[in-house]
């Protein structure tokens, strides 16, 4: 947490040796005291499941969320991003690392699991689904689980859950803006 914008390159450079604090498994068995988020949007008409999942590999539904963000490259298994996250005045810097990639033909997506000084540690997975029970035949789908690790989201745990929030809102719009493209 700092005052003014933090150099992502260098918390990146930090945090490309880290190991994760979370694993794969919280999605499936969520530990006790965790958050556990599912969102989903349906994408519109007209919306490709390959442009949908290139903004996606490539973080560019990060930075239409909002996110200020450095990557270590594009979203692949073993990747770090750093992103940086405004809340009023204050800066923070959230590390994760890519655990999971999926490229399926009805699916196509990835999860990354947080690194040391994440404010949270969780895991955070990203889709694009086909679902033919939906207009477009496409959804964008965030489910994540997450527990507090900050001492600050600790003793403010619904401020902590808004910006959770609204970048989640933020990822669903920019899913929702690349297919409207």
């Amino acid at each position: 947490m700092q005052l003014t914008r933090p150099d992502l390159a260098q918390v990146l450079e930090r945090s490309v040796p880290a190991c994760p604090t979370a694993d794969l498994g919280w999605l499936d068995a969520p530990p006790p005291g965790a958050r556990v988020l599912r969102e989903r949007v349906v994408l519109d008409q007209g919306a490709s499941l390959t442009a949908t999942a290139d903004a996606l590999f490539g973080w560019g539904i990060h930075r239409g969320a909002g996110l200020v963000i450095a990557p270590s490259g594009p979203a692949e298994i073993g990747t770090t991003v750093v992103q940086g996250v405004r809340v009023g005045p204050l800066w923070f810097t959230a590390p994760c690392r890519v655990v999971d990639v999926v490229r399926e033909p009805d699916e196509i997506g990835f999860t990354y699991a947080t690194l040391p000084h994440h404010p949270e540690t969780g895991v955070e997975a990203f889709r694009v689904l086909r679902d033919d029970g939906v207009p477009s035949g496409l959804v964008f789908e965030i489910h994540a689980v997450a527990r507090h690790d900050f001492w600050g989201s600790r003793i403010l745990p619904r401020v902590a859950h808004r910006v959770q929030d609204r970048v989640t809102r933020g990822y669903l719009a920019a899913a929702l803006a690349v297919g409207a493209r």
